[in-house]
C-alpha cells in the first residue's frame, strides 16, 4: 500500500487517501473485510495524523461507534476499533466515579519506592495497577514503571527485579572506563545495555497500538527536547491523541516504539547519552519536571473535560534533606552545582501546588523522608535495603492516609452513571449524524 511504502504523500494526496479508506469503510459488508479497512484507516493515520480531523468532518466518528456496536462478538474487529478510535481521539467514559491519575515521579534506582506503596495498593484493593487508574504518567524511573504496569501488564514482582538488573547490569562500570565514556559521550554508562533491556521488555509495538488492549489505561511518559531553540520543552509520548481543537500545552506523539518512549524519558545527562528521534534530541524528562503530576492532571482534563477527579495520587521516589546549618560563608562551585540540580529536579513544588488545588479526599502524595542521600545510580545492597526499610517504616505511620485513598480509588461507578453513559452516547451520535 502507499501508507506502507517510503513515498510521502503531500497534504491533498493524504486528505484524498483518508476519503477513499472512508470509502471503503461504507462499502464493507463482512466483520473481516471491515477488520481490513480498519487495519489500512489506521495505519494511514499513524502516517498521517493530521487526516484525524476529517474523520470527524465526515461524521465517520459515528460509523465506527455503530460498528463497534453492531460487531460486539467479533474481538479482532473490535481491536482495530479501540485502536481508531484512540487515533482519533474519541475517549470512553471512566470505569470509576470519576478520572482516576496516577503520576510516578523520576529517581533512578530509588524507584523501589513507588513500588512498594503500589504493591500495598493490589494487596489492599485486590487489583492490578492498570486496572485502578484511568491514566497513568512517568518521568524517567516513573515511565519504566507506568509502562510496564500500565501497557505491558507486567507483575509488580517483575518490575522489582528489572530494578535489581538495574544494579547488577546497567549501574555497574569501571570507574576508568566510566571517565573515558563521560569525555567521549557525555555517558558514564552503557548506555547500548540499557537500550537492549527495554528492547527485550516493551517491544517495538507503537504506543498507539497499545490502545487495542481494552484492559489498557491512557498512559504517558515525559522527555525533553533540548533542541528546539534555547531551553528545554516537555515531550509526551502518549498512546491516545486528543480531539482536533483540543490542544495540550505540550507537544507530544503516539507514533512512537514503547521502548524508545522510555529511553528517551529516562537519558538523564551524564548517566545515558542523548537520545535522537526523528531529529529531535530527548534527555531525561526530570531535567524539567521530576513530578509530572501537573501535566497528568492536565491531559486527563483535556481526555474527560467534563469529568471530575476522583482520585490523584502523586508518588515519589524518596527525599533527603540535610537538617545542619552550613557556615555562614560563601558557597564552593560544587555546592552552587547542586543547588542548581536539585531546583531543576525538585518535586515538592508541584505537590504543594496540587495539594491548594485539589480535595484532600481526592489528592494523595507518598514521598518518604529518607535516612540517608541515595543517588538515582546506587546499586549498593546494603544502601538498597535501607532505602527499602525507610519505604516500610513511612508506609506504616501512613496506614490511615493508605486506607483512604484505597477506599476512594475502590468506588465503582453506578447503574445510574453508566446509563447516563450510555444515553450520553446515544445523544453524541445523533447529534453528528444531524449535522
Amino acid at each position: 500500500t502507499v501508507t506502507s511504502s517510503q513515498f510521502i504523500l503531500s497534504r491533498r494526496q493524504a486528505d484524498e487517501m483518508t476519503y477513499g479508506l472512508m470509502g471503503n469503510l461504507r462499502l464493507a459488508s463482512s466483520p473481516d473485510a471491515l477488520t481490513a479497512c480498519v487495519e489500512a484507516l489506521n495505519e494511514h493515520l499513524i502516517r498521517y495524523p493530521s487526516c484525524k480531523a476529517l474523520i470527524w468532518q465526515e461524521n465517520t466518528a459515528v460509523t465506527l461507534l455503530k460498528l463497534r456496536r453492531s460487531y460486539k462478538h467479533h474481538p479482532g474487529l473490535q481491536a482495530v476499533l479501540r485502536e481508531t478510535l484512540a487515533l482519533i481521539g474519541y475517549v470512553d467514559p471512566v470505569k470509576g466515579r470519576g478520572i482516576r491519575v496516577l503520576s510516578i515521579d523520576g529517581g533512578g534506582t530509588r524507584g523501589v519506592v513507588p513500588l512498594q506503596v503500589l504493591k500495598l495498593l493490589e494487596a489492599e484493593t485486590g487489583k492490578k495497577i492498570h486496572q485502578l487508574f484511568d491514566y497513568i504518567c512517568g518521568v524517567s524511573t516513573g515511565a519504566v514503571l507506568a509502562f510496564m504496569l500500565g501497557l505491558a501488564h507486567f507483575s509488580l514482582e517483575e518490575c522489582a527485579d528489572m530494578y535489581r538488573r538495574f544494579g547488577s547490569e546497567v549501574f555497574r562500570q569501571n570507574p576508568l572506563v566510566g571517565t573515558v565514556k563521560m569525555g567521549w559521550s557525555h555517558s558514564y554508562y552503557n548506555t547500548e545495555t540499557w537500550e537492549a533491556i527495554l528492547q527485550k521488555k516493551l517491544g517495538d509495538r507503537l504506543l498507539i497500538t497499545t490502545a487495542r488492549d481494552e484492559l489498557s489505561p491512557k498512559v504517558s511518559a515525559v522527555s525533553a527536547v533540548v533542541n528546539w531553540g534555547t531551553s528545554p520543552k516537555a515531550f509526551v509520548f502518549r498512546n491516545y491523541n486528543h480531539t482536533p481543537g483540543s490542544l495540550s500545552r505540550y507537544a507530544g506523539g503516539s507514533g512512537y516504539q514503547m521502548w524508545q518512549a522510555v529511553r528517551a524519558s529516562s537519558a538523564a545527562p551524564g548517566y545515558f547519552q542523548e537520545f535522537t528521534l526523528q531529529s529531535d534530541i530527548h534527555q531525561d524528562g526530570g531535567i524539567l519536571l521530576n513530578n509530572p503530576c501537573a501535566l497528568a492532571v492536565h491531559e486527563s482534563r483535556l481526555l474527560w473535560p467534563k469529568q471530575h477527579f476522583q482520585c490523584v495520587l502523586s508518588l515519589g521516589t524518596g527525599r533527603y534533606d540535610n537538617a545542619k546549618r552550613g557556615p555562614a560563608t560563601s558557597t564552593s562551585l560544587r555546592a552552587k552545582i547542586s543547588n542548581l540540580i536539585c531546583s531543576a529536579t525538585d518535586t515538592e513544588g508541584v505537590h504543594t501546588l496540587l495539594d491548594d488545588l485539589l480535595a484532600p479526599n481526592v489528592y494523595f502524595r507518598f514521598n518518604p523522608m529518607l535516612s540517608a542521600g541515595v543517588s538515582l545510580d546506587e546499586n549498593r545492597p546494603g544502601v538498597m535495603d535501607q532505602l527499602q526499610r525507610d519505604t516500610q517504616n513511612y508506609l506504616e505511620r501512613n496506614r490511615p492516609k493508605l486506607a483512604r485513598l484505597c477506599l476512594v480509588l475502590g468506588a465503582e461507578r453506578s447503574a445510574v452513571h453508566r446509563t447516563k453513559d450510555w444515553m450520553s452516547e446515544r445523544a453524541w451520535e445523533m447529534k453528528h449524524r444531524f449535522m
